[in-house]
Parts: structure tokens; sequence; C-alpha cells
């Protein structure tokens, strides 16, 4: 089963039993009560919780718990440290742990095949193919798009740019994780401009070797990590925007 689909089913199940609850809770069948919105945000912060879990997401564990903890922070009894103290705890936690851990529990990408005759790829990724582009997904962009916008909000979306006279890239992320593949794309001219607006996001953006990355992004309690260094001889990259609480990691390929 499609990771996707496996998120698709986690979400499914919360607002189910959200509604249940709503339900019973109207109709005095517990012993217990809580109000709409602690149910809301339980679910929505469980699953993204799970779903981190699953997909190793250091940042989405260590923020899925601690907006948990501000919903309860009544029965919990540490009103007092919320929401700035614990806010400010858990990035300290973050990127504690991102020092300790992070390389580790990075997926592995061992190997990535690109067909260009055909427009689509083969990834070899957490143990298994995984075939995405023009052939088999429509998230895949036309060749003649010159700027391209991708907007993402609690999910996880991957992006496989093929146009051959590209301008630029406008990233909007929040609270989830957006792969942004260029690899396959082309320049109109000698400088294409990536606009990043990420909020507790993790971004990463695969990059051909010979472009050359112009570092301009404001990164507020988060990081930038470039992997890899360029061979020259490409168009510049003008990397600009701002990343709060949130990490962006640009993968040469």
């Amino acid at each position: 089963m499609r990771k996707q689909k496996i998120k698709e089913i986690l979400w499914g199940i919360g607002l189910v039993a959200a509604a249940v609850y709503i339900v019973m809770n109207q109709m005095h069948l517990l012993s217990f009560h809580l109000g709409l919105g602690t149910i809301f945000w339980t679910a929505v912060f469980g699953i993204l919780l799970i779903n981190s879990i699953a997909g190793k997401s250091i940042f989405g564990m260590v923020f899925s718990v601690t907006f948990l903890l501000i919903v309860y922070a009544g029965p919990l009894h540490i009103t007092k440290i919320v929401p700035w103290t614990l806010l400010l705890a858990a990035c300290l936690v973050y990127v504690g742990l991102c020092l300790i851990f992070a390389k580790g529990w990075r997926r592995d990408t061992l190997f990535r095949i690109n067909h260009h005759q055909n427009k689509y790829d083969q990834i070899w990724e957490d143990g298994e193919f995984k075939t995405t582009g023009d052939n088999f997904s429509s998230r895949s962009r036309d060749e003649n798009d010159r700027n391209i916008v991708i907007n993402q909000r609690l999910s996880e979306v991957s992006r496989y740019v093929h146009s051959q006279n590209l301008e630029s890239v406008t990233i909007n992320s929040t609270l989830g994780e957006t792969n942004v593949y260029l690899d396959s794309a082309k320049v109109a001219g000698d400088t294409v401009v990536i606009n990043l607006n990420a909020s507790m996001s993790e971004v990463v953006i695969y990059l051909p070797l010979s472009w050359r990355i112009e570092d301009h992004l404001a990164a507020v309690f988060g990081e930038v990590e470039i992997n890899g260094t360029s061979t020259g001889g490409g168009p510049k990259v003008l990397l600009q925007g701002s990343s709060k609480f949130g990490e962006v990691t640009i993968n040469y390929v």
C-alpha cells in the first residue's frame, strides 16, 4: 500500500472517530467530556504524529507532541508555560535531536534513474522502486511552464518539474513535507529564482549538479542544509524567502 494512501486512511479514521465522539458526547453517553475544538485538534495532531513517526520526521514528531500539550494544557496543569515557553523548548529539542539523530533518520534514497525520453522517474526509496512522472502522475509539471507554484498544507507532496523554460519556482508549505525535483528542468536564462514560504515544514529540493545555489533564505528557528557541491557552469539559483520552525534541504543529484 502506498504511503500516501496509508496517510489518507489515518486521516479518515481520525475524523470518523472524532465524529462518533461528538455524537456520543452530545447524547451524554460518555463519563468524560471534551470540547469540539479539543476533539478536532486532537485528531489533527494525533494523526500528524503517527504520520511523522512512519515518515521518520523529527520535526513532525516534536511539534505534533508540542501542539497536543498545548491543546491539553488545562488538564495537564501546564498553562503557565504555553504557548511560547513550550514552543521555545520544542525548537531546542528539535535542533538537539537533529544534531544527534537527523543523519540516521533520513530516508534512504540509494539511486535515481531518469528516463528522459519517456519522461518518468524511478526512485529506489524505503526498499522499493517508486515510479513517477508524466506517464504515471498528474503531479508532473508541463514542459512549457515558466513559473511554477507549489502549495502544500497539512500533507506531503512531491512535484517533478520538467519545464524547459524555467524562470521561477514558488513553494508555499505549511505543516507538512514538500519534495521538489528540478533535475529534469532547464532554465530560460542565466538565473532561476526559488521563492520559499515555509512554516513548520520540511522542504527538500533536488538540483542538477551544474546549478549554482545562492542562498538568501531567512531561516527562523530552523536550518538550511546543502548536500553535495556544484560542478559549476550552470545557471545561478537564487534561493529567497523564509522558513520558520522548519528544515530546508538542497540535494545535488
